[in-house]
C-alpha cells in the first residue's frame, strides 16, 4: 500500500424500525493520515434491499470515484434489515469492501429476527455470501476482495481512538447529528 489513498466509510443515520420510510446513509471520503476529503449522502428503505445499488451509485456519480481505494461499511446492514450484497458491491466497484461489526454476530439471533420477513432466505444468504467472519484488533469484519493482511493493515491505519476507524466514525456522528438533530455516540 503506498500513498495517500482513500476511504470510503459508510454509515446510515436514525430511522424508526420496523415503519415503511427512508434512512439517510453518510459516507465520509478519508486518506490514510486522517485528512477528510469529502462527505457524501443518500437514503436507503428500511428493511429495502437497496442498499448494495445506493451506496454503488453514491461512489460512482462521485467526484472521488477514481481516489477511493476501500469502502468500509458499519456491518452489513442498514436501516435495519437492508443487507449489502458485500461480493456484488466489491464487483460494482472494483475495490475492496469491508463490513466491520464491533461485536461478533449473533447469527441465531438474526436468523430470528429475520423470521418475519417473507425473503428471510435471501436476506440470510447475503449474510452468507458476505464470507467468513475475521478479527483485527477489538472488531470483527467480512470482506470481499482484497487480502487479509492489507485489509488489517487498512483498519489498523484508519483507526486512530478507540475501536473504529476514524471514517466510520466520523460517518456515524455525521448521520446521527443529521437524521436526529445531534450526533449519538458511536
Amino acid at each position: 500500500m503506498k500513498g495517500l489513498f482513500r476511504v470510503l466509510a459508510v454509515d446510515d443515520g436514525f430511522f424508526k424500525p420496523k415503519k415503511k420510510g427512508k434512512a439517510i446513509l453518510v459516507g465520509v471520503v478519508s486518506r490514510l493520515d486522517g485528512r477528510i476529503e469529502g462527505i457524501l449522502s443518500t437514503s436507503v428503505n428500511v428493511d429495502g434491499l437497496d442498499s448494495t445499488n445506493k451506496i454503488t451509485k453514491l461512489l460512482e456519480k462521485s467526484k472521488f470515484k477514481g481516489q477511493v481505494k476501500f469502502l468500509i461499511l458499519d456491518g452489513l446492514n442498514f436501516a435495519g434489515f437492508n443487507f449489502v450484497d458485500l461480493p456484488k458491491l466489491n464487483k460494482n466497484l472494483g475495490i475492496p469492501c469491508i463490513a466491520v461489526q464491533r461485536k461478533k454476530p449473533n447469527f441465531e439471533k438474526i436468523e430470528s429476527a429475520l423470521s418475519s420477513f417473507k425473503d428471510k432466505g435471501k436476506r440470510l444468504k447475503l449474510i452468507e455470501k458476505a464470507g467468513p467472519i475475521h478479527k483485527a484488533r477489538k472488531v470483527f469484519f467480512q470482506a470481499a476482495g482484497g487480502d487479509g493482511k492489507t485489509i488489517k493493515t487498512v483498519l489498523s491505519k484508519t483507526t486512530k481512538h478507540g475501536n473504529l476507524p476514524e471514517p466510520l466514525r466520523l460517518a456515524h456522528l455525521v448521520a446521527s447529528g443529521v437524521s436526529r438533530g445531534e450526533s449519538t455516540r458511536p
